[in-house]
């Protein structure tokens, strides 16, 4: 059904929504498939993620929560992602022993980076609200090809519930 994703082959994506009511997302490089994201329950607080090598869900703690849990096939918590009160910063510790900042270098941007202290900066994530598609872009890292589809899902999912609680207020 989908493609497995070799960031050596290439290195541009595009993460396209299915529609302007869809709550489900592709991602692409515009000729292969290589997963979805797709928004579950009212509020959309959680997620399915479905790749060529797995499925997880992301989902958020409790409900003033500011910790994104990630859960593999087996029900276990792999990972999770937190956000400090005043921080812009988000930091993912993944149980492989993983860790990386998923953060917006300028207020004024809108660009978001996977940055990680042992492989550098692994991604961009180019974000523009008003359009169907978000542009990724894997930089030359020693990142592990595994963990790239799942960075690109949970830097979406930390950015649509960005743009969630902006509208909200």
């Amino acid at each position: 059904m989908y493609e497995v994703l070799d960031p050596q082959k290439t290195t541009e994506f595009f993460l396209a929504r299915q529609g302007w009511f869809s709550r489900s997302y592709e991602l692409t490089d515009n000729i292969y498939g290589y997963g979805n994201i797709t928004y579950q329950g009212f509020p959309g607080r959680e997620a399915i993620v479905t790749t060529a090598t797995g499925t997880w869900t992301l989902k958020l703690g409790r409900i003033f929560s500011r910790t994104v849990l990630i859960i593999d096939n087996d029900g276990r918590i792999i990972s999770t992602a937190t956000r400090a009160i005043f921080s812009r910063k988000t930091v993912l510790i993944m149980q492989s022993g993983f860790q990386g900042e998923f953060y917006r270098p300028s207020i004024w941007t809108r660009e978001y980076i996977w940055e990680s202290g042992e492989y550098g900066r692994i991604m961009h994530i180019y974000s523009n609200p008003f359009s169907l598609m978000d542009i990724i872009g894997i930089g030359q890292s020693t990142a592990a090809p595994e963990l790239i589809p799942l960075l690109i899902f949970l830097g979406s999912y930390l950015i649509i519930l960005r743009r969630r609680r902006k509208a909200a207020h």
